[in-house]
């Protein structure tokens, strides 16, 4: 292992984060993964009563009624022959929709589903995208209600011409507003003039498609209003969500509450990826449906809904310049990209963001334009601006390597920057070169052949390619509250998430090393707006995020419990700098004399002690990302069109990894939907209708077993104590970036033609 010098950091290292004999860094299994196995775990759906501990007495169900067309209007909605039929309830339209007031920025246009668009009270609704909900039927049963919403006859006036291909915006773009904060064109120097002038220049378009979300678990929400005793109105949700407290100030918002009013809980999320990261337009249509009805309301949304009613990776359009000069030395960087959104509404992967960090170069120039299409909004997808955004980048480093006749790894490590390319700030720790060389080493990279072509098996061509990784070290702010007790125990608690990565034993894992005790005596609860606010569970920020606020918890905690030492105690007097936790007491960190933990809290004439931790990320004088590199070797057979992976070997630098082998699941997760995004993944679109064609798993090919080879994942474990007081940096999402580049340069070493579009498909191959 490598340890940071506390000196050098801007937050010191605490002694058992950096102590092998803590909790930090074993590899515990998932708390959770017991009740996931014996199918104990109550997800969002099976939350009704049955499979859970919560109460929706009178339980009804919710389908929505989708649109059929992608621009136009409902002129009219024949609800007759659903509602006569059996265990129908009520139909939900225009007419009779509870009217609330549609959060800003709350996960698109269609959360306007079922609002009237024309005169007050008219049964008129604006269609700007196909899937877009237009009506619901809720019923006694899930089979009754779907069986109801396919019986309702919706009647439109269709426009003509609506948008779903992004070639089709090319006249029609406009510059997004920002770019996660940064404006939408960035320019040192003059990129185009040094293009022109370079000795050795790589100038290329790049396509990326679109990918949509498959989570297992599809979206889903039970919602129940009730008034209390003092006749004020509470909200109830059950929800699929990474965001609760989002979800919550959106759904009060909506519905003229106030926060506390409403109650979200999430006790686990079956896949999220950034699908579940904003409101989508089921939890609206699920509140209403319980307002209608008077009745707490299930709804859970079809994978086919998904398509139309949830948001999906843009696809993108880019265009990527090198200048350089004959050693291959960068001097012109050009990116300019186009991403889409919807009619009224704004996002934009930030596809170019990447670039600023990786290469420096003396002009530069990154740029960004967005198109309006008639689709629902997209939204974040793991590595929402790297995946597409390192995809041109790493294909044309890869080009100018062999333009240059080096080897890619010798011009990366020629081109990389002392400090960051664009703000100037020092790098709170970056390695990006140690996983370059660490990584090459292990896969066995000196072997690799310079030209394509080189090596073949039977009807396999083999071909081996690399590309960088890297993702920010976001964090936000967050809270926790933290409790010491008298009989040993430690309970933790903070309103964020399980998506399955193991929060929780992560959690508890860093609040055992921050107080000193076994990690078996430490509850982490989490999943409910009950406790105390915690962050968007996205940008790979919550072990960052959490981890902070419990550090700061445990200082708060050490700095009352040093006041109640008794005078003939070593700890009398001392500062709450001088002390530390360490096996159940709080001890002088020089001496190691000190009191049980249980003896200050009996002085204290406490059973237990609480205190509140928060995080804040602010500004830092370090540029914080998390670096690495991915290895990959495939076999290709130009006669059928096939690529086959073989290997993949992953080398990252994310600061302490807090649990190896939770770690290495997260890294090998972010590789195999790498392979997705490289080689299967594209969503088709039939551009007469603006419709997507292959809404479903049998025909939207994600990766199976078959697809994904033995893995190796390795990585630097280095705290990083200049990006997050627990030298902790996210890990969900590095794993995915450059891994579809690092596969065309794969093919390209393999075969001797680029590809500069991906996926790549059988059809590319062979053409």
């Amino acid at each position: 292992m490598f340890f940071v010098d506390k000196s050098d950091t801007a937050f010191a290292p605490l002694p058992r984060l950096a102590d092998e004999k803590g909790a930090i860094g074993r590899p515990k299994v998932r708390r959770t993964g017991r009740a996931k196995v014996t199918g104990t775990a109550a997800y969002t759906a099976e939350r009704d009563g049955r499979h859970s501990p919560d109460s929706f007495p009178g339980l009804l169900h919710a389908v929505a009624v989708p649109a059929t067309i992608a621009k136009g209007r409902v002129t009219a909605i024949d609800a007759s022959a659903a509602e006569a039929m059996a265990g129908v309830r009520h139909v939900l339209t225009p007419a009779n929709s509870p009217k609330i007031k549609v959060p800003e920025g709350a996960g698109g246009l269609s959360f306007q589903s079922v609002e009237p668009a024309g005169p007050a009270g008219a049964e008129s609704q604006e269609i700007v995208h196909a899937g877009q909900y237009v009506a619901a039927v809720i019923a006694d049963s899930f089979e009754a209600a779907r069986d109801g919403a396919m019986a309702v006859k919706v009647s439109y006036e269709e426009e003509p011409n609506p948008l779903i291909a992004i070639e089709a915006v090319r006249g029609s773009q406009e510059r997004p507003e920002s770019l996660m904060g940064d404006p939408p064109v960035m320019e040192e120097g003059d990129a185009e003039a040094a293009l022109r002038e370079a000795p050795l220049r790589i100038d290329q378009q790049y396509k990326t498609d679109t990918n949509h979300h498959n989570p297992i678990e599809p979206h889903a929400t039970i919602a129940a209003f009730r008034r209390d005793d003092d006749g004020s109105e509470t909200l109830s949700v059950r929800d699929t969500t990474q965001n609760l407290y989002g979800t919550r100030g959106s759904l009060a918002e909506a519905f003229g509450l106030k926060p506390e009013q409403v109650e979200v809980v999430c006790d686990y999320v079956g896949g999220a990826f950034g699908s579940k990261g904003v409101m989508w337009p089921q939890a609206l249509l699920a509140c209403k449906c319980a307002k209608l009805a008077g009745a707490p309301v299930k709804l859970v949304v079809t994978r086919r809904q998904l398509y139309g009613g949830t948001g999906f990776r843009s696809p993108t359009l880019q265009r990527v310049g090198l200048a350089a000069k004959e050693d291959g030395t960068l001097t012109g960087i050009l990116h300019e990209g186009l991403t889409i959104t919807s009619i009224r509404d704004n996002y934009s992967d930030a596809v170019v963001m990447a670039t600023k960090v990786m290469y420096a170069a003396p002009n530069r120039r990154l740029a960004q334009r967005q198109g309006r299409l008639n689709t629902q909004l997209p939204t974040f997808m793991r590595a929402p601006a790297e995946t597409p955004g390192m995809f041109p980048l790493e294909c044309a480093m890869d080009e100018l390597a062999e333009a240059a006749g080096l080897d890619p790894i010798e011009l990366r490590v020629r081109n990389e920057p002392e400090k960051d390319p664009t703000t100037g700030k020092p790098f709170s720790d970056r390695r990006f070169v140690e996983c370059l060389r660490a990584g090459a080493e292990r896969f066995g990279w000196a072997d690799r052949p310079l030209k394509p072509r080189q090596r073949r098996e039977g009807r396999w061509l083999i071909g081996t390619g690399v590309a960088a990784a890297t993702y920010p070290a976001f964090g936000f702010p967050t809270e926790v509250e933290l409790t010491i007790r008298a009989n040993g125990s430690v309970r933790a608690v903070c309103a964020t998430h399980e998506l399955g990565t193991g929060t929780a034993t992560v959690q508890a894992q860093t609040t055992a090393d921050l107080l000193g005790v076994p990690a078996g005596r430490v509850t982490f609860d989490l999943g409910t707006t009950a406790y105390p606010k915690g962050g968007v569970s996205g940008g790979s920020a919550t072990t960052l995020s959490v981890g902070s606020a419990l550090r700061d918890a445990a200082e708060k905690l050490k700095a009352a419990l040093v006041q109640h030492a008794p005078a003939e105690s070593p700890l009398s007097g001392a500062k709450p700098d001088d002390v530390s936790f360490d096996s159940g007491k709080l001890v002088l960190t020089e001496s190691g004399e000190g009191e049980a933990l249980e003896d200050l809290l009996e002085e204290a004439d406490r059973a237990e002690l609480s205190a509140k931790g928060r995080y804040s990320p602010g500004e830092s004088d370090y540029s914080k990302h998390s670096f690495g590199a991915t290895f990959v070797e495939v076999g290709v057979d130009e006669e059928f069109g096939l690529v086959r992976v073989r290997r993949m070997l992953g080398c990252y630098a994310c600061g302490t990894i807090l649990n190896r082998k939770l770690g290495r699941s997260q890294f090998l997760g972010g590789m195999v939907m790498g392979i997705g995004s490289g080689l299967l993944e594209v969503t088709h679109h039939d551009t007469r209708l603006a419709r997507w064609t292959n809404d479903n798993l049998a025909e939207y090919h994600v990766p199976v077993n078959a697809d994904v080879p033995d893995i190796d994942v390795m990585w630097i474990d280095a705290p990083d104590f200049n990006a997050s007081p627990i030298g902790a940096k996210g890990i969900g999402e590095i794993g995915i970036t450059g891994v579809n580049a690092a596969f065309a340069n794969a093919v390209w070493h393999a075969t001797g033609k680029r590809h500069r579009s991906c996926p790549i498909t059988p059809e590319m191959v062979m053409a």
